[in-house]
């Protein structure tokens, strides 16, 4: 009763979420369409058995259907179309009510990450692609069961008819299914939980590979991430795998224990001489809906432990914590970002980040953040610019005018004018970007100065994708520049350069790097250091 409620409770949770259109009329549709193909299964049956065998041997109902085809023959072909019509019209819809319960899914997470802001890149990941798309098959497994009960009703109505004693078969085998299928189900549940919980982990390890490739190559311990990260793929794989075995067992289970009996009784105890076609035609097919039945049980399971995940999300809606991020526009004020009494952790994470973090970022200054890999020079960037949210203390911010290049630059598959443009509330002239891009030596060649050039990741160089990203900053009129490792792909030469010119301008440089010796001209600088877990800010002299 209890897994019964939870099922339940899940099937109006999910219902609430997707908002997809007419869910019910399609899952109705469904269900009647999988239906007129059982029926059909059970006349297709009577007639084979009607032609292979005689009409005279059976009486009631079934001599009648068997007659009814032996009369007009052509109704044979029509009821085979009129399954496979069914049976196809069924998985478009149900495909297409899938496809538009993912997509809800999906947008409704991104909406969540976005306005919720203590999700980390590997966390978004995770709910937007793995998570949605277990619950989306939710539906999937409900609309089986939900087709699987009925027609395993109607199989059993009819055998009933033709033979009361059937009763008591079904009630045997079902006795017979029940504690092995429950054994079976509970076992695909406890791997399918240690498969959420492993590649959780894999998202995780692609996550801090994918953000710190630079200084694992730097460092040659590629091959050591790539081994770790094999061990935790290969553990992911064996989860998923034990799971699928017991849920392939247990979906196997009825049709096997039927042929298996049938094979018994017909090749020792000689009952094919009691048995007929359409008796043990439909009693496999019967058997074979237990079977579906016992698969979409498994699915379900499977698609609510992932459910069960997903209700984190909403004791996190409550959680938005605006208030702690203060912009209040003042260019009087010498500092432009002031930090107090700061604590922040991430969301479904109970390590704190930052506890209690206090700190001041001046006027027209550049400061440096440093720290050991790992230590959070990227949140507190994200939570300065308001990107997250504390969950106590405060971020104050003279300006809402901040920038931000990180070490992969964001660049479109377009051109180079709307790459320049991004984010820019006004419409600037062509004369304006091509003065900023040949003040940065965009180009070497002055022939290739051409804004509706097409441009992507691809066909620019590194540096050229970084210079990009200072220039769109600076077109912006950014007041605050932050920079997350932003030169590690740049030479001295046109690092050089690109301090140059931000010399020139009355701009904040709040810039995190793991290498500060490059930085002569910083102004401040604050290091990220440790005590039991717990991290600091400390400022070092310049």
């Amino acid at each position: 009763m209890k897994n019964l409620q939870e099922t339940i409770s899940n099937i109006l949770y999910v219902s609430k979420l997707t908002k997809t259109n007419r869910k019910k009329i399609i899952i109705v549709a469904s269900v009647i369409l999988s239906n007129i193909s059982a029926l059909m299964d059970i006349l297709l049956i009577l007639a084979f058995t009607g032609l292979i065998t005689s009409s005279d041997n059976y009486e009631g109902f079934t001599k009648t259907i068997i007659d009814l085809f032996i009369e007009y023959p052509f109704l044979l072909p029509v009821i085979v179309l009129v399954r496979f019509g069914c049976i196809y019209s069924q998985t478009i819809i149900e495909k297409a009510l899938i496809l538009n319960v993912q997509q809800n899914l999906k947008v409704h997470v991104l909406d969540e990450v976005f306005d919720k802001r203590n999700y980390s890149v590997a966390d978004a990941y995770f709910y937007i692609n793995d998570i949605t798309g277990h619950i989306s098959f939710f539906y999937t497994a409900l609309i089986g069961l939900m087709n699987s009960l009925i027609q395993t009703f109607g199989f059993l109505a009819y055998l009933i008819i033709s033979d009361a004693r059937t009763i008591i078969t079904f009630g045997v085998g079902a006795l017979i299914l029940f504690y092995p299928s429950r054994f079976f189900v509970n076992k695909s549940r406890e791997y399918m939980d240690k498969a959420y919980k492993i590649q959780k982990k894999s998202n995780y390890e692609i996550q801090k590979i994918v953000d710190n490739m630079f200084l694992i190559k730097l460092l040659k311990k590629d091959r050591e991430e790539i081994a770790n990260f094999e061990n935790v793929i290969a553990k992911l794989n064996n989860a998923l795998l034990n799971n699928h075995r017991f849920g392939s067992i247990n979906s196997f289970l009825p049709s096997f224990v039927t042929m298996f009996v049938f094979s018994v009784l017909i090749g020792f105890f000689n009952f094919a001489r009691i048995l007929t076609l359409d008796f043990i035609g439909v009693t496999l097919r019967l058997f074979q809906s237990l079977g579906l039945i016992t698969s979409s049980i498994n699915r379900l399971v499977n698609s609510q432990v992932h459910i069960k995940y997903f209700y984190l999300m909403d004791k996190n809606k409550n959680k938005l914590n605006k208030e702690n991020y203060i912009t209040n526009n003042s260019s009087l004020d010498e500092i432009v970002v002031s930090i107090r009494d700061l604590s922040f952790s991430y969301f479904n994470s109970e390590e704190k980040i930052f506890e209690n973090l206090n700190a001041s970022f001046y006027k027209n200054k550049h400061t440096l953040i440093t720290g050991p890999n790992g230590s959070g020079k990227s949140t507190l960037l994200g939570l300065m610019s308001g990107v997250l949210y504390s969950q106590k203390g405060n971020v104050s911010v003279n300006s809402g005018k901040i920038g931000y290049i990180g070490a992969s630059p964001l660049i479109f598959s377009n051109s180079l004018r709307f790459n320049l443009q991004y984010g820019n509330e006004k419409e600037l002239d062509d004369t304006t970007l091509l003065d900023e891009l040949k003040q940065f030596n965009f180009f070497q060649d002055p022939k290739k100065y051409d804004l509706d050039m097409k441009i992507d990741n691809k066909s620019l160089s590194s540096g050229q994708m970084q210079k990009l990203s200072f220039i769109r900053a600076l077109l912006s009129e950014s007041n605050i520049l932050l920079l997350d490792e932003s030169t590690a792909n740049l030479d001295d030469d046109t690092k050089d350069k690109i301090f140059e010119i931000l010399d020139t301008k009355k701009i904040t440089i709040i810039n995190s790097t793991h290498d500060p010796k490059r930085f002569n001209n910083a102004d401040y600088h604050y290091k990220i250091s440790f005590d039991n877990d717990k991290r600091f800010l400390i400022e070092e002299k310049y």
